[in-house]
């Protein structure tokens, strides 16, 4: 499934995300460098305002270029979240093969390790953030096999998988993780969300805050 975001500043939607994440870069940027606010606020500057933000850009030249590479990485985490959000569920997810590989063996070497062999896994799947692990169990689901599915899962948690949810199924449980991974993209969106001009847009800002 390739995962594509365009934004369209010509899209009334876009155009309102474009205005709240000004304003929220307002904000941020009030509390750590103030002349930033009053380029970012949408109200007209009072003549004084203007004034401190004119000294200011006179003495600091680079304070333009400052502005703009944390606009641009704003931009960029604002699409990062949206793209997140909506391959946050089961279904929408695609699967980051080589991790997924790997966490299904770790899941199926755990349950026999760590329970005496004691559970029994009928299928696992893992996609790129999230598992699911269905497992024999009886029906009804006994308390004392319930501990030890959760005994399961607190292993499970040292390997960065975090219990999210437990569902009964007919003679058996499906047992479903969430991955502490960031989230692996496609090529394209990966080059779309960091592109080569983050790295400088980071660079610029931590010279800036470190002076």
């Amino acid at each position: 499934m390739a995962l594509k975001f365009s934004l369209n500043l010509q899209s009334v939607a876009a155009q309102w995300m474009l205005c709240l994440l000004l304003a929220l870069a307002a904000v941020f940027a009030y509390q750590a460098k103030p002349w930033l606010a009053f380029m970012l606020l949408p109200e007209p500057m009072t003549q004084s305002q203007l004034k401190q933000v004119n000294d200011f850009e006179a003495e600091n030249p680079e304070a333009t270029q400052v502005l703009h590479a944390y606009l641009g990485i704003r931009a960029l985490m604002a699409e990062e979240k949206l793209l997140l959000e909506q391959h946050a569920d089961w279904d929408d997810q695609d699967r980051d093969e080589g991790w997924a590989e790997a966490t299904e063996y770790l899941l199926a070497h755990l349950a026999v390790t760590t329970t005496n062999n004691e559970l029994r896994i009928l299928d696992s799947e893992c996609r790129n953030t999230l598992c699911q692990v269905k497992l024999m169990a009886p029906t009804p689901l006994t308390k004392e096999f319930t501990v030890k599915i959760l005994d399961y899962a607190k292993v499970l948690k040292a390997g960065e998988l975090e219990y999210d949810d437990l569902e009964s199924l007919p003679g058996a449980v499906l047992l479903k993780l969430k991955a502490n991974k960031r989230y692996k993209f496609d090529e394209a969106t990966s080059a779309q969300l960091w592109p080569q001009e983050r790295k400088q847009w980071e660079q610029e800002l931590k010279t800036w805050y470190t002076k």
